[in-house]
């Protein structure tokens, strides 16, 4: 219900309004149905794209997978920066971004937990292989909650996208957002630096 509220307020205040939201004559362009092209190409297309990188044979080579995704994501906020306007550009990196998490919890995370549920209701043996692939969906969604709810709130915040170097800024945000989700797990994991993280997550 999440998604479905933002999609739809997304083609309410952005699609129904996109020469005022999301073209800017001095970044590109585009008419306001190619912004809308791209808008639906990076919800589609950046899980396609997510989803089959880790779903190939790069997932028993981590951090290769997480590098090359990390590099793909700056290619597409760089993209989106030059084709959209700036506002228009980060609500959609967000959306995007909130679009695998979504996707993450229907595709890959709550089917093998419904079969080792529906396994443990019928007395046979619980297949635990199924939970592997679920949790490495699941620990990606965990360090994409901090940059997209910072996203999401830059909106407000106009001097934070309206610069030249915000496809920098926006690249950040998602740095700084998952690093701060880290130390907050490396905390409970390990039981230390939870006040850093505790300040560092009140700062963002």
């Amino acid at each position: 219900t999440t998604w479905i509220s933002g999609f739809l307020l997304m083609i309410l205040i952005y699609f129904m309004n996109a020469d005022a939201f999301m073209v800017d004559r001095g970044v590109s362009d585009l008419t306001s149905g190619q912004a809308i092209a791209v808008a639906l190409g990076m919800l589609l297309g950046g899980w396609l794209l997510y989803d089959g990188l880790w779903r190939s044979q790069l997932t028993n080579r981590p951090l290769l997978a997480a590098s090359l995704s990390f590099a793909l994501l700056i290619g597409v906020i760089y993209v989106a920066t030059h084709l959209l306007s700036a506002r228009a550009a980060f609500l959609h990196v967000g959306s995007m971004l909130g679009t695998m998490m979504a996707a993450n919890v229907w595709v890959h995370i709550l089917p093998p937990q419904r079969k080792m549920v529906q396994a443990a209701r019928e007395g046979r043996e619980i297949d635990y292989t199924l939970g592997v692939h679920a949790k490495t969906r699941s620990t990606h969604n965990t360090y994409l909650t901090f940059p997209v709810i910072s996203l999401m709130i830059s909106l407000h915040f106009p001097a934070i996208y309206a610069g030249p170097l915000n496809w920098v800024v926006l690249s950040l945000f998602v740095v700084f957002g998952a690093g701060i989700r880290h130390l907050m797990l490396a905390g409970v994991r390990g039981g230390r630096w939870t006040a850093v993280a505790t300040v560092a997550a009140g700062l963002a």
